[in-house]
This record gives C-alpha cells, structure tokens and sequence, in this order.
C-alpha cells in the first residue's frame, strides 16, 4: 500500500476531527522523486534495535543538492499521529549543525509536531526538537535504512501510523515555534 496515501489519509481524518466544522487542505509541496515516499518498513531486529526503512520515487541524494539548499530542512519522519511524535532523519546545511554524529549530512532526531494544515499553511508545526539519537543511517539508491537503539524511538514500532518526506521552513503562520513541516509530495 502507498504509504504516502495512508499517511495523507490519516492526516485527513486527524485534522478533520480536530478542526470539526472547518474546512481543511492539506498543504503538501512538490518536490523531487527522491523525496517522495512510497513505502516503509518498521521491524525489530532484537529486543533492543529497531530497523526502519524508507522507499522512494528515486535515487536518495546522500549529499545537499538544489532542493536540500532551497529549504531549512529536508528529511522522512517515522510518525504516531496519535501522539504527533515522529522520529526523522534530516539533513540540513541552510539551518547549520545540531548534531555530533554527522552534523553535514544526514542525521537522526525525535521530535513532537502538532497539526496544523488548511490553506495557506503548513500541515504541521514544530512543537519541539526532542533528542538528537546515534542511528546507523544506510542510503542505497531509493532506500534510506535506520538502525536504532528501540529505546530511543519516540514510539513503539506498532504505534507508526505512516511516513513521509518532507521540509521544515521558518516563518510559518499559525505555528508558535514558526517552523512549519509540509508533506512532500
């Protein structure tokens, strides 16, 4: 199953049901094929590790190209949008380094989001940046793998409702922290 179309469902039914009675829109981005996920995986491998897997549209840029420079973040969440916990891998160099394990590149972080969406607006918005967990983060073709210590999920693996690419940029109206997270589509 598309994972893209679950997640978007999903979204759609939360924000429908937090915003009874008001329209809403989803506000996605285009974006590269490369950013575009059509499938993921989330396994245990022991007690203690957890694998999580993206597929996408094409060939993962394992190196800031145009899209990465055009926005502040680019990368794929993992998330529990019962919660609005995701675990992400991003890769940033417009915002600058905020990690130790590969602060040029691509790194993993816990985060909480709250919805947002609607016209005009971005689907999500920044609530906090939670931890900065080491994760083994393989990029082969059109698949980005992550090896995690389970621990430092933000969820069980059960509790993963979809996930996606997406950007982070500032200035978002409507969210707090001003970062506003679009689906990329």
């Amino acid at each position: 199953m598309n994972s893209k179309l679950v997640f978007t469902g999903i979204l759609a039914g939360v924000l429908v049901a937090s915003l009874v009675g008001v329209q809403s829109v989803l506000a996605t981005i285009a974006g590269p094929g490369w950013a575009e996920v059509v499938s993921f995986t989330a396994t245990a491998q022991n007690d203690n590790i957890s694998k999580l897997t993206v597929t996408t549209n094409g060939e993962i840029s394992r190196q800031p190209d145009e899209f990465v420079g055009d926005n502040a973040v680019v990368g794929f969440a993992w998330a529990d949008l019962n919660t609005g916990e995701v675990f992400v891998i991003t890769i940033h160099p417009v915002l600058g380094r905020d990690a130790h394990q590969n602060p040029d590149s691509w790194h993993a972080h816990t985060a909480t989001l709250s919805p947002l969406g609607g016209t005009g607006n971005p689907d999500f918005c920044v609530v906090s940046i939670d931890t900065t967990p080491t994760a083994g983060i393989n990029i082969q073709g059109n698949t980005a793998s992550v090896t995690v210590q389970t621990s430092d999920l933000p969820f069980t693996l059960a509790e993963i409702d979809g996930a996606v690419g997406f950007v982070i940029n500032g200035g978002a109206a409507g969210c707090t922290s001003g970062l506003g997270v679009d689906v990329v589509v």
